[in-house]
């Protein structure tokens, strides 16, 4: 795991943009090319740095992932109560014993998904997005 990965992760999580993201790790790059240190001696851990930037209310694409998932499980469960109640159809016939199941896995697939998304997405070259 490099710095400008975990930075990049940690200031998404804050809600900056790409275009803002891309030009932070330029100059932190700038920066520990000049100095000629570790960017963590300069500037200390990428949690504690990205601190400094306003957090923002623009979602990353890992949590529209999540909030996607979510969605879908909640769906998945409002449809088999439906099939329940109005056909008398016992989901579990399709789906196995345990009916929520299905609907925890989507939960946890997005939470992964989500989560990966944001860590792996690779940062914008700061030239490219000027």
């Amino acid at each position: 795991m490099s710095y400008e990965r975990r930075l990049a992760f940690n200031l998404r999580i804050r809600g900056l943009a790409e275009p803002e993201i891309a030009e932070v790790i330029g100059e932190v790059r700038a920066h520990q090319v000049a100095a000629g240190t570790p960017a963590e001696a300069e500037f200390g851990t990428a949690a504690e740095y990205a601190k400094q930037f306003p957090k923002m209310k623009r979602r990353s694409r890992g949590q529209t992932i999540v909030t996607i998932g979510t969605v879908l499980a909640i769906a998945y469960v409002l449809f088999a109560v439906l099939l329940t109640v109005l056909f008398r159809v016992d989901i579990r016939e399709y789906v196995g014993p345990i009916t929520l199941q299905p609907g925890l896995a989507l939960i946890v697939a997005g939470f992964l998904a989500g989560f990966l998304t944001d860590y792996f997405q690779p940062v914008q070259n700061s030239r490219a997005s000027r």
